[in-house]
């Protein structure tokens, strides 16, 4: 695990509240990012999630559920495509939570991938709520 230092405010809920610090870098690869904030339930992804990054999806959402002890919050607002790997990765971990009681929050979710959450019917797995969804 890498650890690096990003102060540029960047994350969920700017200007309505402080941003979570991004300080924990989970996963880094050409295609994709993870970052999390250690001292909050956040996690951002940045960039894209395919069948070839998947997994490491699912050990940074396992990592943040270890760091938290309440729902874990995943901002979606940079990350640009997501293929049924990712999907899969994402309702396996709001699966998990569920069975401790809690939730796998997805924040500001693009049209194409709330659209693909719904065409394959996990938007209602157990323990994942997808929020800030966009305008139809």
């Amino acid at each position: 695990m890498t650890i690096w230092r990003i102060t540029g405010g960047e994350g969920p809920g700017a200007g309505e509240r402080a941003a979570p610090r991004y300080d924990i870098v989970d996963y880094d690869s050409r295609l994709l990012r993870i970052a999390a904030a250690s001292s909050t339930p956040w996690v951002q992804m940045t960039g894209e999630i395919d069948v070839s990054n998947a997994q490491g999806v699912s050990r940074a959402l396992q990592a943040a559920q270890a760091r938290v002890p309440g729902d874990v919050h995943v901002d979606l607002s940079a990350l640009i495509f997501m293929d049924a790997a990712a999907l899969r990765a994402f309702a396996l971990a709001a699966r998990d939570l569920h069975e401790e009681g809690r939730l796998l929050v997805l924040h500001t979710v693009s049209p194409h991938i709330d659209r693909l959450f719904k065409l394959i019917g996990w938007h209602s797995a157990p323990g994942l709520v997808i929020h800030c969804r966009p305008r139809t």
